[in-house]
Order: structure tokens, then sequence, then C-alpha cells
């Protein structure tokens, strides 16, 4: 029973790793598609509108679809499987009734917000067009919690892929049907594709979750309790993902002031805040596509063994997974050190965005730890720490963008971005530590990793190749060095 478990965990990971490949490709794509429309400058508004819809996103979605996971987890373990079907049933209920209260604030404040957050009064017809999609993804959200649950991801990997398509689809007929003058009038033309992907996407997530009720011979039954078992889970997370999306908002807006504050022009400010946010950060978590899935599928399964008490199971998995997460993201770190320059000038043209891909790769396993750290914490019935360690960190980067940028314009920015990973990181490996006692292999995980992706990248820097050929022979004698070394270092 435990192999076929771990076969179906290995089936849905790369699933959802090849899904999110195709989908981190595409948006990718979408970024420089756009930043070569609308400019850096058009980029770094379409952030801004973008970080002001994330905070309602966030407020629909973030605590129903880990409720979702969370309750039909429990419940099943237990064999209460009617009962499961009930819970998903009341939180698709208040997906959608949280989604649309959300879209219905989020349309009537879009003057004000455009006005008095944004600073750019053209931006509001943007967000309102945003708003009617907030119900949809809501309830989007609520089913891929549930085919989370089910260890099927199919349904969702074929969703996300038909909601980028339809969004990059529809951008591209809007832009050249209207062909928009100003960044204002081409970040309308974006987020039209936003909202009709979501609406699309919905449907189709809506008729997946019917016909799997449909497949399922038991019927839902009553649960007593539910809403003190629902309580517990949403509004931790819900809670830290409006104050996270809120200050990160806050931050968002505050970064091009400060920039403006140190000297730089409305423009260039806007261009700056673009060229990281818009185009360096993109392409530096577009690896995580390989190791993100398994960190949302970890969730049913830390779930299911806390539930159960299963303490060795705990511990193996928190262990495996920082392991691989380590094995993996130190070459990407590495590998965006020594070609930086060459991927952002293949990219966008920029010489620039390669600087910044460069001074912020450092941060790369910091992120990805921190991802797949989360995971883990949530399924473990840790949201409370979740939520406490992200609003420390995103207090403090609020705090560290208000003073440092009027000093230091954009090394502030890069300033803020690396302490931030760093503090938020260390925290939730520490409480991860603490309530798994996972022993870290500092030599085995880390050191090695670094010898065996260094060593190549320096050789492999003379030859006379095409730099895309280079990572991938960089990548291949890393490998093969890491088999090599494995005998010789404290083993897994």
């Amino acid at each position: 029973m435990v192999a076929i478990q771990k076969q179906l965990f290995l089936k849905n990971g790369i699933i959802m790793a090849v899904s999110a490949l195709m989908i981190r490709s595409m948006n990718l794509f979408f970024r420089v598609f756009l930043s070569d429309k609308i400019g850096a400058e058009g980029v770094g508004l379409y952030q801004l509108i973008i970080s002001v819809y994330v905070f309602f996103a966030a407020a629909s979605t973030a605590g129903i679809s880990l409720t979702a996971t969370r309750l039909y987890a429990d419940f099943s373990a237990k064999g209460d499987d009617g009962k499961a079907q009930y819970a998903v049933q009341r939180c698709l209920l208040v997906s959608m009734m949280a989604g649309s209260l959300l879209g219905g604030v989020m349309f009537f404040s879009a003057d004000f917000a455009a006005v008095h957050f944004l600073h750019e009064s053209g931006t509001a017809a943007a967000l309102k067009l945003l708003a009617p999609s907030l119900p949809f993804m809501a309830v989007s959200a609520c089913i891929r919690g549930y085919f989370t649950a089910r260890r099927q991801t199919v349904q969702t990997a074929v969703e996300q892929l038909l909601e980028q398509g339809i969004e990059m689809g529809v951008f591209a007929l809007a832009f050249a049907f209207f062909q928009p003058q100003t960044p204002s009038q081409a970040c309308c033309t974006a987020v039209l594709g936003t909202t009709a992907a979501e609406v699309i996407s919905f449907v189709y997530s809506l008729c997946c979750y019917a016909w799997d009720r449909h497949k399922l011979s038991c019927r839902s039954c009553k649960a007593k309790g539910l809403f003190r078992k629902i309580l517990p889970v949403a509004i931790p997370v819900t809670a830290n993902s409006c104050l996270r999306s809120g200050l990160g908002a806050a931050e968002n807006l505050l970064i091009p002031l400060g920039l403006q504050k140190y000297g730089s022009d409305t423009a260039a400010a806007l261009s700056q805040y673009g060229i990281i946010s818009g185009m360096a950060m993109p392409v530096l978590t577009f690896p995580s596509v390989f190791i993100l899935p398994f960190a949302a599928l970890i969730v049913p399964e830390m779930s299911e063994a806390f539930a159960r008490h299963h303490v060795n199971s705990i511990r193996h998995i928190a262990e495996k997974m920082f392991r691989l997460t380590l094995l993996y993201s130190v070459p990407v770190t590495v590998i965006f050190v020594f070609f930086a320059g060459d991927i952002g000038e293949a990219l966008y043209h920029h010489h620039q965005a390669g600087i910044f891909l460069a001074v912020l790769a450092p941060v790369i396993p910091f992120m990805y730890l921190d991802s797949v750290t989360d995971g883990m914490l949530k399924g473990l019935n840790e949201q409370t720490s979740y939520l406490i360690f992200n609003i420390i960190d995103s207090v403090i980067r609020v705090a560290l963008t208000y003073f440092l940028l009027p000093q230091m314009g954009i090394a502030g920015m890069i300033v803020v971005i690396i302490v931030s990973e760093l503090l938020n990181t260390v925290m939730s490996i520490a409480r991860l530590i603490h309530v798994t006692a996972i022993k870290i292999m500092v030599f085995d995980w880390i050191i090695r990793p670094i010898l065996c992706i260094v060593t190549p990248c320096l050789l492999i820097q003379w030859l006379p190749l095409w730099f895309g050929l280079k990572i991938l022979l960089g990548l291949g004698l890393y490998t093969a060095l890491l088999g090599m070394t494995k005998k010789k270092t404290v083993c897994e």
C-alpha cells in the first residue's frame, strides 16, 4: 500500500511538474511579449495593478483551497468519505460567497485605489475589469484543493494550462484590435485576458468536479462541528494571505515612490521596478516548476501522516523534501550566477535585467526552500506559525522599503529582497526542525552540490559554445559528479 501511494505521489508530481513547466514557459513568454509591447514602464504599471488585484485574489482563494484539501484529507483518512464530500460542498459555497463579496468591493473601490494608491487614474478601468474574475477564481481554487486531496492532478494541470493559454490569446487579440497608445490602456488589454481566462477555467473546473462526484458511489452526509474544523485552518491562512498581500501591495506602491525620492523621475522609477519585479523575478522563479508541484502535493501526505500520528513518516518525508530541494536549487543558483548576462540579453535584450538576475540569484535556494517548508508546515497544522512568520517578514519588508529606497535607490530594493528571503526561510526552517526533528546534512546537501556545479561551470566558461549548450553541459556534469561522490559522503 505504501509503495502504491509513493508511485501515485511521484506520478502526480511529474504530471504537475510537466504542466507547471508548460505554464511557466507560457507565462515567461507572455512577460517577454508584454515587455516588448509596452516597455519597462508599462510592465512596472502593470505590476502595480496586479499587486492590488493579488490582495483581493488572496483573500478570495488562499484559505478556502487549503481548507478543502485539509478537510477532505482528514475525513478520508478516517474513512468518512461522505463527510469529506459534505465538507467540500460547504467550501464551494463559502468560496463563491467570498469571491462575489470581494469582487464587489474591488469594483466599487477601483477609482479610489487608482487615484490614491496607484496615483494613476487611468488604472481604475483595469481594476474594474479584473473584479468580476474573483468569484470564478475562488471556486476554481476550492476545486483545485479538492483534487489535490484526491491525488488527482490531471484536471488541475489541464485547467491551469487552459487558463494561461486563454489569457495570452485574449491579450494578443485585444492588443491587435484596440492598439493601446498609453501604458494604462495597454494594462487594460492585458487584464481582459485574465478575466476571460478565470471564467472559462471555472466552467472547466466545475465540470470536472461534477463528473468526479458522479463517479463516486458515496453520498455526502452532514458532518457535525464542521464550522469548528474550518475556522482553525481557513482563518490563519486567509489572514496571512490578506496581510501579506496587503503589505506586499503597500511595498510595491512604495517602491516607485522611494525611487523617485532617490532622484529618479516617474518613468524611470516604474522602469526600474518593472525590470526587477516584472522581468528578473519571473525568470528566477521559473525553475521552481520542477520542485513546487511536490510542495503542493505534500500537504495531504503530511496531513494524513499527522492525523494518524506517524511521527517517523513525517520526519522521513520532511528530510527527503528538504534534501531534494537543496540538491536542485543549488545548481540553479550557480547557473544563474555564471550565465545571467546571456539569459537577460536572450530574453529581454536588456543588459540591466541580466545584472539583476546575477545579483539576486543567491536567494534562489531560500525562495525554493521557503515554499517547500511552508507546504509541509500547512500539512502539519502549523498555520498559526506560518501566519506569524509571514506577517513579520511582510512588516519588515515594508519598513525597509520605506527607509532604504530613498537613501539607496534600486540597491535598497535588492537589499529588501535578500533580507526578506533569508529571514522568512530561516524562521520557517527553524519551526519545521522543531516539529519534525529533522537533521540537516550540511556537507551532503549543501557543500557537495556547490562543489559539483561550480567546478564544471568554471571549466566550460571558455568553451566556444552557445550559452544554452554550456548550461546543459554543466547540468549534465553536475549530475554525474553528484552520483560519483555520493558513496564518499554521509548518505541519505
